[in-house]
Parts: C-alpha cells; structure tokens; sequence
C-alpha cells in the first residue's frame, strides 16, 4: 500500500472553519434584517480521501507475515515459545511451527541455525533470531516483507 504524507490528504482547519464561520454570520445578519443577502458558492475541487484508512494498531504486521517465510523452533515446556505464539496469534501473524521435541530431524536443523539449540528460535525470511523480543521480532517480519 502506499503512503501519501499527510499534508497532501489532509484539509486544514482553517479551511473547514471558515466557511462555517462565515455562514453563521451570515444566517445571523439576514436574521436580524429584512435585506436579502447573496452568497457565491465557488466549486472547488473536491480532495478524494481513501475509503478506508488502515488502524495503526491492526492489520499491517498480519499482512506483512503473508508475504515472509516464518519458522519458530519451539517445545510444549518452553514457557518463553507459549508467549511467542500468543503474541503472533494476537498480532495476526502467520507462522509455521517446528517441535523440536516431536519433529523428525527438528532438532538437528534447530542446530544449524542455532547451535546452542535454545528456544524458542525464529527463521524469519532467513534471519535468524534466538529468544523472543516482540521488536525484534516485529522488525524482522517487516523487513523480510519489504524484500
């Protein structure tokens, strides 16, 4: 999606006060005598605004993670891989998980990533990341979309 800086779709206030404050004083001068007041509508073009607008907390880091190749390493004890997948699964984020404990050979591939074979740990478009920091791992999913 692109992004437009805000000076380029957004309206001053300025230009939706005045017009208001000129037709109330307006409406109050014609209320208050028996004189006829004509007004010029100008037609001036109208700024299109994007039909929906995208929420800054929702929606952006789940339609990142579409487009990035994620595999967590995790185990069923690992309480740091519980808090991993509840946070990706607040966030939207689709992700492929390995057990190490029950998958065939996940262990040695969990090796080669990592040789200290901690968890949980994260292949993230091919950056790897031992632990889990929500920044870092939001930073790694945004930039393995941006590729």
């Amino acid at each position: 999606m692109a992004s437009h800086p805000a000076s380029s779709s957004s309206i001053p206030w300025w230009a939706i006060a005045a017009p208001l404050v000129l037709c109330a004083g307006v409406f109050g001068l014609a209320a208050g005598s028996d004189e006829t007041i004509a007004v010029q509508i100008v037609n001036e073009p109208v700024v299109a605004l994007p039909s929906t607008l995208p929420h800054p907390a929702t929606g952006t880091l789940a339609s990142a993670s579409e487009s990035v190749s994620i595999e967590m390493y995790s185990a069923a004890w690992c309480q740091a891989c519980s808090a991993a997948k509840a946070w990706m699964r607040e966030q939207g984020v689709q992700y492929h998980e390995v057990d190490v404990d029950h998958g065939q050979g996940a262990l040695a591939q969990l090796q080669v990533l990592n040789p200290r074979r901690t968890l949980p740990t994260f292949d993230v478009a091919g950056q790897v990341l031992v632990g889990f920091r929500p920044d870092e791992l939001e930073s790694a999913i945004r930039r393995g979309a941006a590729h």
